[in-house]
């Protein structure tokens, strides 16, 4: 039995709240409106109540962003009863698992995950999470980091289930995916991107040509499965149909210890004790190369500075090596979460990253009252409107707002800029832009480029279904798969995974018998696919050229008329 069942806190929740039944409330309803460019979504319109369905690429107790934001998105949304809301998270084995979780960590079985995701999510909120949760099998890839999904996962919800399925990281569920096209078996899809994949792939792999590579292959890929994609900020590559925003709220226990904190300075007592710190995953990339190289540089203008760092990743032991050799003190620790205690009286979060999206540790750092320097980058665009957020520009701009962070106190947020730090802000936020809320319908406007419009439309149509196929015909062999970096036998579970998640019985569609496809007809299809993908660019640039004449002609068409 793993060690997390002994905790008398989460016995107390089983007999609490794990033998309760789920009841959805049948008197809800589906709004009267659904904004959306594509007619046919309209009619989502005419159903009783929306049934949202999130994949995400990871799950407790690993404590990712992909793994706990996608979480209180569910709980949130699922809150107020109006909709039905199924969270689909990766199941791994016991293998993986021991690579993956911390602490040992360890479940015999998809239910045991289940009740400890929802002890630990209900531990955080103080309410009884009404989602359902539902696996997918999953291996995962050591090279990249990553828990990649195995067959094709859109099976796990029922054809009459689907309804509106949000993807987290959408370029991440379908790089490798091999079975229905997202958009035909859901009415409508949206794509959340957490990751910037591109600037991993410069720094870690030093390879422009590959981030090019990846840049297209991604943006089509969302294109293909996607109908609205958001980006939480605008440090993402560009997509199709995309809009930014941070649809990202905090644990509510981080807004606690933050009126706790204001009300000890209210109070006139000293709030925060301790100096600086930062806290991540630690892999150099995650700003940990930033930081060290940053504090060697300038230990003379620093002098006197201590700290501490915590992180568990793969790269922990380079990271404190590299620590005991600065002429600061910098101390490295084993990764907490970041509501303990321990965290609670430092003042300063210094975090120089510039490869996250939306960096979750700094929007907690913020919501406990402290300040926070970070570079003036577009993935901390959302964090500057809140007083006690110092954004630097250059090495200079580094040390200066450091030294001022440290010697002044942090400033008092007002409620409403508390609020903005919420879930029920960010699950405004996400109904809004993902346009799952209001009577607005959007009317098309006629003009005389209607014509040449609906031309293009029909015509990258055409494109997004042949590029959709190949992806599909590379994706269905052993050989180009692995050629294309999927780990290898993701293209179907095996029957051990079946096994744990009764899949063969469940669906009953023989997941656990793998197709067999020759070397040769693999490498065929490879080279079949790099063609097509040239083809699909060289088509793309000739349809933007004709566009912008058209639209030219048609301008001066309008003016001539007019």
């Amino acid at each position: 039995m793993s060690a997390y069942l002994q905790l008398p806190c989460f016995t107390s929740f089983l007999n609490r709240r794990f033998d309760a039944a789920v009841e959805f409330s049948s008197q809800s309803s589906y709004p009267k409106g659904f904004l959306h460019k594509n007619p046919e979504i309209l009619s989502l319109m005419d159903r009783k109540q929306q049934h949202i369905a999130i994949f995400t690429t990871a799950s407790l107790p690993w404590l990712t962003g992909t793994a706990v934001n996608p979480l209180f998105r569910a709980a949130y949304l699922a809150k107020d009863g109006e909709r039905r809301v199924t969270l689909v998270i990766p199941w791994l084995s016991l293998i993986d698992q021991k690579q993956v979780y911390p602490g040992n960590i360890t479940f015999a079985s998809p239910k045991e995950q289940e009740a400890y995701v929802r002890w630990w999510l209900e531990d955080r909120t103080g309410f009884t999470s009404t989602f359902d949760t539902r696996f997918y099998p999953g291996k995962f890839a050591a090279d990249k980091k990553s828990i990649l999904a195995v067959g094709d996962i859109t099976e796990i919800i029922p054809d009459e289930e689907a309804d509106i399925a949000v993807l987290e990281e959408p370029e991440h569920l379908t790089w490798f995916h091999h079975g229905k096209r997202w958009k035909v078996k859901f009415r409508f899809v949206v794509g959340i991107v957490h990751t910037n994949y591109l600037e991993y792939v410069k720094r870690e792999k030093n390879d422009r040509l590959q981030a090019f590579l990846l840049e297209f292959v991604n943006s089509w890929l969302a294109r293909v499965h996607c109908h609205k994609v958001i980006r939480l900020s605008a440090a993402t590559q560009e997509y199709p149909n995309s809009i930014v925003c941070n649809v990202h709220g905090v644990n509510p226990k981080f807004l606690e210890i933050g009126e706790k904190k204001m009300e000890q300075q209210q109070n006139g007592n000293k709030a925060f004790t301790k100096g600086a710190y930062y806290i991540g995953r630690m892999v150099w990339s995650k700003g940990y190369e930033e930081l060290l190289g940053l504090l060697d540089i300038y230990h003379k203008e620093l002098a006197g500075l201590e700290m501490d760092l915590y992180g568990n990743g793969e790269d922990f032991d380079q990271i404190q090596r590299a620590a005991t050799k600065l002429k600061l003190v910098v101390r490295v620790y084993p990764g907490r979460d970041h509501s303990d205690p321990i965290f609670h009286d430092y003042k300063v979060f210094l975090n120089p990253s510039t490869t996250d999206v939306v960096c979750t540790a700094t929007a907690e750092a913020l919501a406990m009252g402290k300040i926070v320097v970070c570079a003036n980058h577009p993935s901390n665009d959302f964090f500057k409107q809140f007083p006690n957020c110092r954004t630097y520009d250059g090495r200079n701009g580094f040390v200066e707002a450091t030294l001022k962070a440290l010697a002044e106190e942090p400033a008092q947020p007002t409620d409403a800029q508390t609020h903005q730090l919420s879930w029920e802000s960010a699950t405004e936020r996400f109904l809004q832009v993902a346009e799952l809320v209001g009577d607005v319908v959007t009317k098309r406007s006629k003009s005389p480029s209607r014509h040449l419009e609906s031309e293009s439309l029909n015509s990258k149509r055409i494109i997004e279904d042949a590029f959709g196929y190949l992806h599909y015909v590379a994706s269905g062999f052993e050989t180009s798969r692995r050629a294309l970096g999927a780990i290898p036998g993701s293209l179907q579970p095996d029957e051990q995974l079946c096994k744990e998640l009764g899949l063969v019985t469940e669906l009953g569609k023989g997941h656990c018998h793998r197709p067999n496809g020759s070397w040769f007809g693999s490498v065929l299809v490879l080279v079949g696919s790099v063609i097509g993908v040239l083809f699909v660019k060289s088509v793309t640039l000739k349809l933007s050229v004709n566009a912008r004449v058209g639209s030219n002609k048609h301008a001066l068409l309008r003016l001539h008329l007019a």
